[in-house]
Parts: structure tokens; C-alpha cells; sequence
């Protein structure tokens, strides 16, 4: 009871379902009357397990008062709610911003239920499913998605899933969706509100009904200066939740499905490592923000339904996972770390400990989904800000940069046998006396091991934040790129020493059917997980699908924007006008040519247009994991999981800069692939449905 009472407080609350249904609440002559209340930012469920599921709301009197408000949450079996089997009084007050969380337990496994949460005459409904028992052989079919900036795009996706999903025979349904971050943006304004189409063109986004599509601006004004300003306070990130939530296909989506939740960095700030942001020069040199970080967490926790104190992991391993504490602060900046690279000051350590959200969630016999936090324990990025506009960094302190450097400085003192060097790629060596790079954190690092180890069912389905696969973009005959690079090093490549460990801990524990769901990057990839990149025979060992944002700009989109006041023979790897080859795109994406077979293959491409000429000048050993790459796209990622094999579909939606309310965008293709169990490298070829991406057309 005690616990109750402290739940509460933060508008949490638990609710076990009856053997037997209970009769439905009856009509009150003295209830407030219908528009006193109302739940505009919809309902939610999360976290479906067996015999439980995380409900949630936001329920606000019509007239702004800040009054605690009498809410009564019903769980049926029916639509109707003829058959109620939980009726629970609940109360929303101002300390969680009026948002409600009710675990519902003792539910049947792999049954929908419906939901209402009725306050006075008003009331909101929705629907979810529970998971498939441990032992249930079931086939799953889940989604997967991230990154819906709210400026840069509508969110058609969800549209086009809803549809899609409504129309699909039976047993072809979504069970459940995976959201792998950046469910909001905490930046607003500049650059964020004037996405570029294929024309060059400046377009001004806007809703259905014609009104421009804009964060307003936050109640304190911001952090930051000039027109892009950021969160800075609880209530400014509460701010975000609800614009965002105020959409009504992202509303949809978690009124149909039970979603199951990480973060990323715009849950917090851009690229952020601990309780770090990067906003303080024109370098993103880091900036201490332990207040940030705490108040992020805390909005997250009010509005994401995720189950956390009572998660349930596989047998033998303990549950890391704790709900929000809210802790005080300061904003103090430090240097030293620990020897597990973590900020070694004591508001770092508080920030971060507030909320652990790191947990598995076991779905039927055939999934586990494994769900980690790739952004609170992580080492600050490899190379430092302020060396890599001194060293060839052309596009930004982490994109495109030399391969050698980010091995030398992630390995730490341990480089070159212990004996690092002073210097690499004419990067100076500030982690010489540093220890390894870490994306797990020693602590999370631990429970993945056990957990992978340990799992039960058929398929690890690792809920993993950022690209775990190499993306190599060797010199060739650019000589521009002045050394060999990587392209992406906000992700794992920033960190191949951990990559390593955990790659070659799968296959030294011979741990069978690893696939890695993936988001962040604003682009579609699938390729097969290797041991060691750097080994001369790498043994394939699990299997990535990315898939692209919601409606983020994507990768193609920065990079070729990045690249406008660069020399040419920089800009033509990533672009050229096709229509100068009797082609029809004025910006052709050749970043896809570059990271599939090379710069001499997208030099082959600027040169002619010619298919034929690209693939004469493929290099096969550049990137030979990688089977698919589209780097201009918005879409989403569908899997469907057996016993016998997994089938992934990444689908590519038109563009949704236009709002075509319930329609959908419609989609503008598909690839394909499947993997048989027990044999990651069984990965197949792509199997396309309408546009192919260039130069795979």
C-alpha cells in the first residue's frame, strides 16, 4: 500500500483484472457534464506481456484548471464494454502534468482488450493485445519505426500502417510496434521547419485542414539563441509531448497498438552521451546539463506507457529497469571518468540514475525483444568536437570521419598493445590515457550479455537504437577524402572495440537467431552482422534491418545539403543531375552508389548516369555485408517472426512534406528479405515491390 500511495503521486497506478467480469460503472445524474474534460493527446498501451499491459492517458479540464480530476479506467473484452473485467478509480493530478499509468495484470495472453478512461461525461477509448505465452509457437508480426520530427514532415506513415493494418486478412495484423526513438525533437525553429524537396524548393508544411504544421514556441522561451532554440525545462518538454501527441495519426497508431519504447537523443538533446548536450559552440563542444536530462526523463516517463519497476526479464536475470525518481541537481560540468568511462561527478551519476530503462519484454515462444539505452552510459564520441574541423570533417563533427583515428581513440590506453600513439590520421590522441569506448555502459553491457545468453526464445530481437554495421568509405580515387572514413559516427561505428566484444561474445557463446531492429539514421540498410570487421575470414553472426524515420529528413537530404559549398569532386559523391543523362532527377542520390560500391563507383555514376558504368567500377570487398541501401527515404520496417525464419519488409512512403490526411501517402516501395533460422548469413537478396532505389533501378 505503501507503494500505491507513492505511485500515485506520480499518477502511476495497478489494477488486476477479474476471474469474473464486473458490471460497468452506471449513469450518474451528478457527473459533470459532457466538454468538461478532455483527453487530447489520446490513450496509449505499452509494454504487452502475457498477463499484463500498461495503459495511459491524459485527461485536462476543459478550463485549464489544475485540480486533480476523478478518473474511472474500464478494461473489456469487448467493444461494447459489456464485458468490463477491470474497473479501477483513478485520480490525475497537476504533479504528473494529469497523465495517467495503469499496469493492468492478470490478463489472458494473446488477447485484444479495449479500454476507456471516462471522466465525468467524457471518456476516450482504445484498443490493445497482450503477448503470446512463453510456449505459444504463434508467428509474430510487429513494426518498427523512429524519428518523427514534427517540422520536417507529417506523420502519413502511421496513416499508411493503420490502413494497411485494417485491411490485412486475418493473422497478417500488427501485434505490436517497436519505437526506437526520437519520438520528439527538442529543437524547434530554423532549419527544422524548411525541409528541401527533390526541386530545391522551400516548402511551408501544413496540416490537412490547411494551418501551418509548427512547434509552438515553449513556455520558458528556450535554451540556445536566435531562431533554433531547445528544451530547457520540465515543462518545456512537456510542451513537446503534447504538440506532438496532438497529431492524430500518431494519436491513432497508439490507440490501435500496444507500443514498445526506447529513446534516443531528441528525447533529450542532439547527440547527447550521459547527461551531456552539445550545444555550446559552433564546434557542439559538450555542455554539462544534469537539470535537462532529469527533466527529460521525467516528461518521457509521464507520457510514454512503458512498464519499468515491474518488468519481467528471462529466467535468471534480474530486472534492471526503475521508474522515475525525481532527484536535485546541478549543472556541473567534468572530465574525469571511471574505469567503466562513466562521468565520474556526482550530479552525472543522479541525472542518469533517475530513470533505467533497459529491459527485455518476452513475446510468445519465438521473440524476445531485448531494449536497450544506447545514449545514458555511452563514453563521449570518440573524436572530440573541436579536433575534427581541424582534421577534414566536412559535413560535421561526426559524419565522414578517417577510420584509423575512431579505432586508435576508441581503443584507448589499450592502442597499438598499450603503447598508444600521440597522434592518428593527424587527429591528436586525447584518449591515450582513457579507457576503452563503451555504448552499453559496463552495468547494461552485463545484462545483454546474460540476457542474450540466457533467453528462452527462438529470436533475440535486439531493440537497438542506433546502426550497429560498418560503413566503410575507403579513398579510392577521391583523393579528396584524403583518408579511409566511415560514414556514420553518431552510431556504432564510433564505437568498433564494444562492437567487437559483443559480436564475438555471440558467437564464442554460440547464441543462434541475433536480428537487430534499427532506427536513427533517416535511411533503409539491411546486411549481416559480422564477428570482427576487421578479421581476414569475419563470421556472419546475426543480421540488421534499418529502417528509415517517420518523417525526419533524411540522411541523403543533410548530406546533400552539407555538401552545396563544398569542391566539386566532394559533392559529386554524393549527387549529381541526371537529367544532363536524359534522366529525370535533378539531384540524383549517389550517397547510395558511394556506400554500396565505392567512390569510383559514384565517380563511374557523376560521369555518365550509366547503371552499367557504376556497376563496372564496383569494388565488391567495400561494405560486402551490406545487401540493401536507401538513403532518401521515410518509411517504417515490418517483420514477421517464426520458428522457422524471419521475413522483414522496409517500406518506403512518398514523401510526406503534403498532409494527405486519411488517405495515407501512399507507399513508393518495398524491399524484401528473408533469413532462415540458425544461419545469419542466409540473409537474402532484396525483393522489390514499385521504385527501386538508385543505382538498384
Amino acid at each position: 500500500m505503501k507503494r500505491r500511495e507513492f505511485l500515485k503521486l506520480s499518477g502511476c497506478f495497478i489494477a488486476a483484472a477479474s476471474l469474473s467480469s464486473v458490471p460497468a460503472c452506471g449513469d450518474d445524474d451528478d457527473k459533470p457534464a459532457a466538454g468538461t474534460f478532455t483527453f487530447a493527446e489520446g490513450v496509449a498501451s505499452g509494454d504487452p506481456r502475457a498477463s499484463s499491459v500498461m495503459l495511459w492517458t491524459r485527461v485536462q479540464a476543459s478550463d485549464g484548471a489544475a485540480d486533480a480530476i476523478p478518473v474511472i479506467a474500464q478494461v473489456s473484452k469487448d467493444e461494447s464494454f459489456s464485458e468490463v473485467v477491470v474497473e479501477e478509480p483513478l485520480e490525475a493530478g497537476a504533479g504528473s502534468d494529469h497523465c495517467l499509468r495503469l499496469l493492468v495484470t492478470g490478463l489472458d495472453a494473446a488477447t485484444t482488450y479495449y479500454y476507456r478512461f471516462v471522466a465525468g461525461s467524457d471518456e476516450i477509448v482504445g484498443r490493445t493485445r497482450t503477448a503470446p505465452s512463453d510456449t505459444d509457437d504463434t508467428p509474430v508480426r510487429f513494426a518498427w519505426v523512429s524519428c518523427q520530427d514534427y517540422s520536417a514532415g507529417s506523420y502519413g506513415a502511421y496513416r499508411q500502417m493503420l490502413n494497411d493494418d485494417m485491411s490485412a486478412p486475418a493473422g497478417k495484423e500488427i501485434q505490436v510496434v517497436v519505437h526506437l526513438g526520437d519520438f520528439i525533437y527538442e529543437t524547434i525553429g530554423g532549419r527544422f521547419q524548411v525541409p528541401l524537396d527533390d526541386e530545391l524548393r522551400v516548402v511551408e508544411l501544413l496540416h490537412a485542414d490547411g494551418s501551418v504544421r509548427a512547434v509552438e514556441p515553449f513556455p520558458s522561451g528556450g535554451g540556445g539563441t536566435g531562431e533554433v532554440r531547445y528544451a530547457q525545462t520540465l515543462a518545456d518538454y512537456r510542451h513537446l509531448y503534447k504538440q506532438y501527441l496532438r497529431d492524430p495519426d500518431l494519436r491513432a497508431a497508439r490507440a490501435r497498438w500496444p507500443f514498445i519504447q526506447t529513446w534516443d537523443d531528441h528525447e533529450f538533446s542532439d547527440d547527447c552521451w550521459q547527461s551531456q548536450a552539445n550545444y555550446g559552440s559552433e564546434n557542439s563542444t559538450d555542455e554539462p546539463s544534469q537539470k535537462r536530462k532529469v527533466a527529460a526523463n521525467q516528461a518521457w516517463f509521464e507520457f510514454i506507457p512503458v512498464n519499468l519497476d515491474d518488468a519481467e526479464g528471462v529466467p535468471g536475470v534480474a530486472n534492471p529497469a526503475r521508474d522515475f525518481v525525481a532527484v536535485d541537481v546541478e549543472d556541473v560540468a567534468f572530465s574525469d571518468v571511471d574505469a567503466d568511462n562513466f562521468g565520474d561527478e556526482a550530479n552525472n551519476r543522479s541525472a542518469v540514475a533517475s530513470m533505467t530503462i533497459y529491459r527485455s519484454v518476452r513475446y510468445g515462444k519465438n521473440v524476445d525483444f531485448v531494449v536497450t539505452d544506447l545514449r545514458s552510459y555511452r563514453s563521449d564520441h570518440t573524436l572530440p568536437e573541436e579536433s575534427t574541423f581541424n582534421n577534414g570533417a566536412y559535413f560535421h563533427p561526426r559524419t565522414a570521419l578517417p577510420k584509423e583515428a575512431v579505432r586508435i581513440l576508441d581503443e584507448g590506453m589499450t592502442a597499438n598493445g598499450g603503447n598508444p600513439p600521440d597522434t592518428a590520421s593527424g587527429v591528436p590522441n586525447t584518449r591515450k590515457n582513457s579507457p576503452v569506448g563503451t555504448m552499453l555502459g559496463a552495468a547494461q553491457k552485463k545484462w545483454w550479455k546474460d540476457t542474450m545468453s540466457g533467453s528462452q526464445a527462438t529470436w533475440k530481437v535486439w531493440c537497438n537504437e542506433m546502426p550497429m554495421m560498418r560503413f566503410d568509405v575507403p579513398v579510392q580515387n577521391a583523393a579528396i577524402l584524403l583518408f579511409d572514413r566511415i560514414a556514420f559516427c553518431d552510431a556504432w561505428d564510433d564505437k568498433p572495440t564494444e562492437r567487437r566484444e559483443l559480436m564475438t561474445y555471440i558467437k564464442d557463446e554460440n547464441i543462434d537467431n541475433v536480428v537487430v531492429i534499427t532506427g536513427d539514421m533517416h535511411a533503409h540498410f539491411s546486411g549481416t552482422l559480422m564477428h570482427d570487421y576487421d578479421d581476414a575470414s569475419p563470421i556472419p553472426v546475426a543480421t540488421e534491418f534499418v529502417a528509415a524515420g517517420i518523417s525526419s529528413n533524411s540522411v541523403f537530404s543533410f548530406f546533400e545539403a552539407a555538401v552545396r559549398d563544398q569542391p566539386v569532386p566532394l559533392k559529386r559523391l554524393i549527387s549529381f543531375d541526371a537529367t544532363v543523362f536524359g534522366g529525370t532527377e535533378r539531384i540524383q542520390n549517389n550517397l547510395n552508389t558511394m556506400i554500396l560500391y565505392g567512390p569510383n563507383a559514384a565517380n563511374a555514376g557523376a560521369d555518365t548516369g550509366s547503371i552499367a558504368d557504376i556497376e563496372a567500377a564496383r569494388d565488391i570487398t567495400i561494405n560486402p555485408h551490406l545487401k540493401y541501401v536507401d538513403c532518401n527515404a521515410q518509411g517504417y520496417g515490418l517483420m514477421d517472426v517464426s520458428s522457422s525464419g524471419v521475413e522483414t519488409t522496409l517500406v518506403t512512403i512518398n514523401r510526406p512534406i503534403l498532409n494527405t490526411g486519411d488517405a495515407g501517402p501512399g507507399i513508393k516501395g518495398t524491399a524484401s528479405f528473408t533469413v532462415a533460422a540458425g544461419d545469419p548469413a542466409s540473409l537474402s537478396e532484396a525483393v522489390f515491390t514499385g521504385k527501386k532505389p538508385f543505382p538498384l533501378e
